[in-house]
């Protein structure tokens, strides 16, 4: 018979400390600019979707103790510095926040409009610059309504599968040319992660999401503003939790895309959302109760021979860390500055302008010297630790991670406090697909990066 005492207990990760919620819309006025594809042929969005947030996630490790805020807008990308830093810097001004402990995520969707001051002059462009006032007060109003409604919670971490995510580096038979599209052949990451915040009564306060896929249910021709599959997905957890809010965190996807994309039809992002839903709710569905753990109690005879378990108490970690490094990257062989400012004068208007309008704003954000010093941000919650770059990292990086600390909930997170495109990993360089073909970094960057996010967690356990 097995020594009973080397039977390992079933746990989950906790972090127990003061945590606080809070979420607003931040849908843009009618008429306001709203072209996100290259592919549309509109300006102007003619309704809503669903709603598109902001919502605020406030930790603390204890009354007195400086907390960390965790914020995510459903945009989709930062276009210029100007236009991150003109709302990220006013948010962490007002709120007295130190570098590192705000972290402000977009969900990427691709059906929410841009908030760039420099569209000021498109079609409804002049609605840009009070949509963007209008996000900087939501974010502090969260924020605030947040800090102030923090309580003693245990935050209780699930793993799980969504089979939501495809590789989206589509191989063409015919020609070999590798596009953006469902790629069935190669597998994707399908691993789903769902927090759980309960009060002291047991009470579930709210949920935390944690998918990588890229939100690119819809294309071009759709016509609504759209949270894309987040919308559904928060709806449906929500109403089978009692309202607790639902968050959304964006994971590792710059190789991945929903089964359903690029579709004219919003359908695609409510049944991609609730495909994700009900996998969220099956995790949570088998979550312990928040301080419990399962061990080895007894061996019951019977028809055979038992094995019965019982539920003890179990003491969440409390700490709370926050680290802000750099890794020095290489950057690629990128036109000048200059050349991208030629390029994006000289090209026509449809997707060829919209392609160089871009190309020229990632170029102008890594500067005119030969390497970029990219910020990684590391957050240990007790057992878990979440990592965010202004980055779409490849869904190797969180896989990795994760082998490398399996004692831990590791949580990468793509388009924090900023935004430079692509990460692609070495092996897709020779292959040259789009992010690879946009990237602005050298061949090796990706791995880099990852092994400077691991040498952060071992720094902080």
């Amino acid at each position: 018979m097995p020594d009973e005492t080397t039977i390992p207990a079933l746990e989950q990760d906790e972090f127990s400390g003061l945590i606080g919620v809070d979420t607003a819309e931040i849908n843009p006025p009618e008429g306001m600019y709203a072209r996100t594809w290259g592919s549309s042929r509109h300006d102007i969005a003619e309704g809503l979707h669903r709603p598109l947030r902001a919502s605020c996630v406030v930790f603390c490790k204890t009354a007195g103790a400086p907390p960390v805020y965790f914020i995510t807008l459903d945009l989709m990308a930062w276009m210029s510095d100007r236009d991150e830093t003109g709302i990220r810097g006013p948010v962490q001004t007002a709120l007295g926040i130190e570098p590192g402990r705000l972290i402000l995520q977009l969900s990427h969707s691709h059906g929410a409009p841009f908030t760039d001051p420099d569209l000021a002059d498109a079609p409804g462009g002049d609605l840009i610059a009070p949509y963007r006032r209008n996000i900087i007060e939501a974010c502090l109003k969260t924020a605030r309504a947040a800090h102030t409604s923090m309580e003693r919670c245990i935050l209780s971490w699930g793993v799980g599968k969504c089979g939501l995510a495809y590789n989206r580096d589509l191989v063409l038979p015919e020609t070999g040319e590798i596009i953006c599209g469902v790629n069935p052949v190669v597998d994707a990451d399908d691993t789903l992660v769902v927090g759980r915040i309960s009060d002291g009564t047991g009470r579930i306060r709210a949920t935390l999401v944690h998918y990588a896929a890229h939100p690119t249910s819809v294309g071009g021709a759709n016509r609504l503003i759209s949270p894309d599959y987040m919308g559904a997905m928060r709806e449906l957890v929500e109403r089978e939790t009692g309202g607790a809010t639902c968050v959304f965190l964006h994971g590792a996807d710059g190789e991945l895309t929903p089964r359903r994309s690029f579709e004219d039809d919003v359908e695609a992002a409510d049944q991609n959302g609730r495909e994700l839903g009900y996998a969220a709710l099956s995790v949570l569905a088998g979550l312990f109760r928040p301080g419990e753990r399962m061990v080895f109690d007894r061996r019951l005879e019977s028809g055979a021979t038992l094995g019965l378990w019982r539920f003890e108490n179990a003491a969440p970690d409390a700490a709370v860390d926050v680290k802000l490094d750099h890794v020095t990257l290489n950057l690629g062989q990128l036109p000048t500055i200059e050349e991208c400012r030629a390029q994006c004068d000289e090209a026509p208007a449809g997707f060829e302008k919209e392609r160089a309008q871009r190309r020229l704003a990632l170029r102008e954000k890594v500067g005119a010297g030969p390497t970029f010093d990219l910020p990684i941000y590391v957050w240990r919650l007790g057992r878990s630790f979440l990592v965010g770059a202004p980055i779409e990292f490849y869904s190797d990086v969180q896989i990795t991670l994760r082998e490398q600390f399996p004692d831990f909930t590791v949580l990468v997170l793509d388009v924090c406090n900023g935004f430079l495109s692509y990460l692609p990993r070495a092996e897709d360089y020779p292959r040259n697909p789009y992010p690879v073909r946009i990237s602005l970094f050298e061949q090796g960057s990706m791995e880099r990066a990852r092994d400077k996010a691991a040498d952060i967690i071992r720094s902080m356990i």
